[in-house]
């Protein structure tokens, strides 16, 4: 769960899975200008956070950012006393690296020196609610944000940042991004203990959005980390926690929670209506039986069998002894090994003859971009055909009725893994296998066919996000 936050750090300084200001948004120069932004400090390059050669930086950044080094975002840094403070069992607390180690202040045991000496730093050398330590001696690189008004003071190897203007929540997190940790371990010098100097501190540079771009990254920040920790404890892998959160955003999904209901959007009933004059199949009689709702869902919504929107077929395997069914393999055949799990199938390991289709032993062929889903064994296995092929029989083709756009095979693609693998919306489905009888029992959710858009569209978004937060 830890690398899960500190990978949302490294998204926000490149200005990635965030939306952008528009033309009318200003810049970090222009901020500073109008006193909305930083200001510059005794030590601030010369021009401001433009004259940083763009040879030098690390990575392209979004129109309206502006690169700085971090002398020109601070007031001060500066370290700790190097003289080595006179020792008292009671007084100021004296926090040395272990007390920040865990990434927050920490004053259950701690050292102490006496209120004279206290009162003897330099102003830029005392702590203060908001400013960010940050250690350079030994453990270099370790980033906490001073949170409280307690008086303390800290060893020379730490770094104390004191920020000007109201940025000290966006550089509290860009500082804890894999670019900067790759820039200290880049300068660090030394063998035994290895030390950032401050010089090279100060020169550190950061990428720098307009000033309410900043306030909506740490909000972004702070909102995905919440929902981490929602998901489980730190000890929690990364990997599992991004298949958790993947499974809650299709829960809000297939609820009507995920995106909001437009008043303007066509209801459900309608398109229903379209599929009942266009399918051409008579009615089942599991089709007459009412409904009962497994949970909520909106008013503009239906609750459907998947026997009512969609023509389904199933594969077969043709005799493994009659070679001329498999030789030559003219057709590519299917297996749910050739399947990828939310991703296309583009080749196959084997095929079959077209001698094989006409003799009709093995399944008919399914055109490009149908929607195929395991069937036994391994049950709610999506993927879509990248070419006209057929399959086995543990895989069924779904092809959904009065769907010329492909919105609503789209949304099936997101949501039928979540729904076979529901108690509630799947009951009769049971063991390892399914039948055609409990396929077409399957209760589906069915959106508007704008909101089935927007739905796949934000489910999309949101797991660019979650692979930009696990590579």
């Amino acid at each position: 769960m830890l690398h899960l936050y500190h990978s949302e750090r490294e998204i926000t300084i490149h200005g990635a899975a965030y939306a952008k200001f528009g033309e009318g948004d200003l810049s970090h120069a222009e901020t500073q200008r109008r006193g909305e932004g930083w200001c510059t400090s005794s030590r601030a390059v010369t021009g401001g956070p433009t004259s940083v050669s763009a040879v030098n930086v690390p990575f392209e950044i979004p129109k309206g950012w502006a690169w700085a080094r971090l002398d020109f975002l601070c007031r001060s840094i500066v370290d700790g006393d190097h003289q080595a403070p006179p020792q008292e069992m009671s007084g100021i607390p004296f926090l040395v690296i272990s007390n920040i180690s865990n990434g927050e202040l920490d004053f259950s045991n701690t050292r102490f020196v006496g209120e004279d000496y206290y009162k003897s730093l330099q102003a830029t050398r005392i702590p203060a609610k908001g400013d960010i330590l940050v250690t350079v001696t030994g453990s270099y690189g370790i980033i906490v944000r001073v949170d409280t008004n307690r008086h303390f003071c800290f060893q020379r190897h730490m770094a104390l940042l004191k920020c000007c203007g109201n940025g000290s929540d966006y550089l509290f997190y860009a500082l804890q991004s894999n670019t900067v940790k790759r820039y200290l371990d880049a300068i660090a010098t030394g063998t035994a203990q290895k030390t950032v100097a401050l010089h090279h501190l100060r020169n550190t540079l950061i990428p720098i959005p307009p000033v309410y771009e900043q306030k909506r990254i740490v909000a972004k920040i702070e909102e995905l980390f919440s929902i981490a920790v929602s998901l489980g404890s730190a000890a929690d892998g990364l990997e599992t926690a991004a298949k958790r959160l993947d499974k809650k955003i299709l829960d809000l999904a297939i609820r009507g929670r995920l995106v909001p209901q437009d008043p303007k959007d066509e209801p459900a009933s309608e398109l229903l209506k379209r599929i009942a004059a266009t399918s051409h199949k008579s009615p089942s009689k599991n089709q007459s039986e009412p409904i009962d709702p497994p949970f909520e869902i909106p008013d503009s919504w239906e609750w459907v069998r998947l026997e009512t929107i969609c023509d389904f077929y199933l594969g077969k395997t043709p005799p493994r002894a009659n070679q001329q069914y498999w030789i030559p393999p003219a057709v590519p055949w299917v297996t749910i090994s050739d399947m990828i799990q939310h991703g296309r199938v583009t080749q196959t390991k084997e095929g079959v003859s077209s001698y094989a289709i006409t003799k009709g032993v093995s399944g008919r062929i399914s055109p490009k971009g149908t929607l195929l889903m395991s069937f036994k064994l391994t049950i709610g296995k999506v993927s879509i055909l990248d070419c006209d092929a057929t399959h086995n029989e543990a895989i069924i083709s779904v092809l959904p009725y009065c769907d010329s756009s492909k919105t609503m095979r789209n949304y099936l693609f997101e949501t039928l893994p979540c729904l076979v693998g529901n108690a509630e919306t799947s009951p009769a489905i049971m063991g390892d296998t399914l039948n055609k009888k409990t396929l077409g029992n399957l209760l589906i959710p069915l959106p508007p066919l704008a909101e089935q858009k927007r739905i796949v569209a934000k489910i999309e978004e949101l797991r660019t996000v979650i692979k930009s937060l696990t590579t």
